[in-house]
């Protein structure tokens, strides 16, 4: 079998790939797709980093891996806890090459913390709490890859404010060729037959960046774009070039696999949805004076909003923290006093609240939630059809035109043992330049606003290209599912497909003569999750973590 190199560039869609190979700054990936087999992949929903790449892993949709968003509930109970690599069911790729006696390398590929034991080395991601050095198996490596090149990029910091650009650009590259230097390293150092790595920096510049390269976002400024997008160009240049470097340490006859996990555009408004369901009379308010108090300020526009808009003018760029830092987690609970949060939420007469970036909307159900009123069947029932026929009647108020594009109950988008856990009813926008934030309980006083922090968002198509032998050359395909590429993983490495995956052979990558000779094979499914180690999160790491996520806007 020949060696098999997958790189994960998280965020990138077909539409910015081609926008760049067509400028001449990714020849890399333009080969890529000009010699080999490209598609464009449709994404998980929500279509976010957790997510996505775990389907994409295990071939599974979330109501069998059990993953959802970037916090999910704890088993038997509703506290959440971090996704992580324990709170997943079902094998990942690399432990299915591992079983089948493959020599695997895995780096920085997201929800891996706390690393397996594997045939070869597993680095795990951003979401391991700082301060901890149990991130790489075997733990000894971890001093050798740093005495050799130096403490290793866990994070990303830095994040757009006006004069900032350079810090935030600077760090991405950084980034790409400190990763891009230790996968190297690794490659020579062990034999291994599968490497897996993952880029973040993709996905960050375009949340923290899109509307300096985009003339149509509202927050465009000229005089920036000119100054700026010579090095944000410069970036993607030096993305292709770390890609390049890596497929030639490879070796030739490598097969190289380029995926993504969703694609990326602008946003322009966010949307306040649980604003929207207490307007609605879906979410009812506390009645006590403080709760009050919290209102009325509310409706005076003191809101994170507010408060966000305030904390980026330049009179207080001497003393705000960067957003991606650690912030101090006390402050979370230090917002919620001073804000309107769910803190005010009178949660007994409560029965539609709203929850993440992409249109999560959760019922306040009887035995599932802490203060849940809401009864499973006929009633659970009643108050979904009555939010989804609310929710087809939205309007933009200064357009007029309908907001909310395709709404979903739960079990049309979800499978599989974990489907209580998921949102009840998910929807996404018309137009994806309206976000549904989620980032805060009560973001502004206006259903709808100007989009104040990220400038990009998630769509829901990332793209696959494939080269290699018995890949099709020269092909663009039509599209597949993030789930399917896990089986054509498997088939292309001369693997069995596990039974009980969502995901299907993308057949028309290989050759015809090839798939003729060599039909599929296909075997009974084992669970790997007795074989992982549980991890328990100090309070304080688990603070610390969340916090970050949401100075990142990736968590409420």
């Amino acid at each position: 079998m020949n060696k098999t190199l997958i790189i994960g560039l998280d965020g990138v869609g077909f539409d910015g790939l081609r926008r760049l190979v067509a400028e001449r700054q990714c020849p890399t990936l333009g080969r890529l797709m000009q010699n080999g087999a490209c598609c464009q992949l449709e994404s998980t929903f929500p279509p976010i980093t957790t997510v996505a790449w775990t389907s994409l892993a295990t071939g599974k949709n979330p109501g069998k891996h059990g993953i959802f968003e970037f916090m999910v509930s704890r088993r038997g109970d509703r506290q959440p806890m971090l996704a992580n690599a324990t709170a997943r069911d079902g094998e990942a790729i690399w432990e299915i090459a591992h079983r089948a006696g493959l020599r695997v390398i895995v780096t920085n590929f997201p929800c891996t913390y706390p690393p397996v034991a594997l045939n070869g080395v597993m680095i795990a991601d951003f979401m391991t709490p700082r301060g901890r050095r149990d991130f790489v198996s075997p733990p000894e490596l971890l001093n050798e890859i740093e005495t050799n090149l130096g403490p290793y990029r866990l994070y990303l910091t830095q994040t757009y404010a006006r004069g900032q650009v350079d810090a935030v650009i600077d760090e991405l590259i950084a980034e790409a060729q400190y990763k891009s230097r230790v996968n190297r390293y690794l490659m020579r150092r062990f034999q291994w037959d599968l490497f897996i790595t993952h880029l973040w920096g993709t996905d960050r510049i375009q949340h923290e960046l899109w509307h300096i390269t985009d003339p149509a976002h509202p927050r465009h400024d000229v005089v920036e774009s000119r100054h700026y997008r010579p090095k944000i160009l410069a970036y993607w240049q030096e993305v292709d070039r770390q890609i390049d470097r890596m497929i030639q340490e490879a070796g030739p006859g490598t097969s190289v696999w380029i995926v993504s996990d969703h694609g990326f555009g602008p946003i322009h408004w966010y949307c306040s949805f649980n604003l929207w369901l207490l307007q609605q009379g879906f979410l009812t308010l506390k009645t006590d004076a403080l709760s009050r108090i919290k209102w009325a300020l509310f409706q005076l526009g003191i809101t994170p909003e507010l408060a966000y808009r305030a904390s980026r003018h330049w009179l207080f760029h001497r003393i705000r923290p960067p957003r991606g830092m650690s912030l101090d987690p006390r402050s979370v609970g230090w917002l919620s006093r001073c804000f309107l949060s769910f803190s005010d939420v009178d949660w007994k007469r409560t029965t539609v609240y709203s929850k993440g970036n992409y249109g999560q909307m959760f019922v306040n159900l009887r035995g599932r939630e802490p203060h849940g009123i809401v009864a499973p069947g006929r009633e659970y029932e009643d108050v979904r059809e009555r939010l989804i026929a609310r929710l087809r009647d939205v309007v933009d108020p200064v357009s007029g035109q309908r907001l909310i594009g395709p709404i979903w109950k739960r079990e049309e988008l979800y499978a599989g043992p974990h489907v209580e856990h998921a949102p009840d009813i998910c929807f996404l926008p018309h137009d994806m330049r309206y976000l549904a934030l989620g980032n805060t309980d009560f973001t502004s006083r206006r259903f709808i606003t100007g989009a104040f922090g990220n400038s990009g968002g998630h769509r829901l198509h990332g793209v696959l290209l494939a080269q290699g032998e018995h890949i099709r050359s020269g092909v663009e395909l039509g599209q597949a599912k993030i789930y399917d590429v896990l089986p054509s993983l498997l088939y292309s490495m001369g693997l069995s497909i596990p039974t009980d995956i969502d995901g299907q052979l993308i057949a028309e990558l290989f050759e015809p003569q090839y798939l003729c000779a060599h039909p599929p094979r296909y075997q009974q499914a084992v669970s790997s999750q007795a074989q992982r180690q549980s991890v328990e999160f100090t309070p304080e790491e688990q603070a610390e973590v969340e916090a970050r996520l949401r100075s990142l806007g990736y968590l409420a």
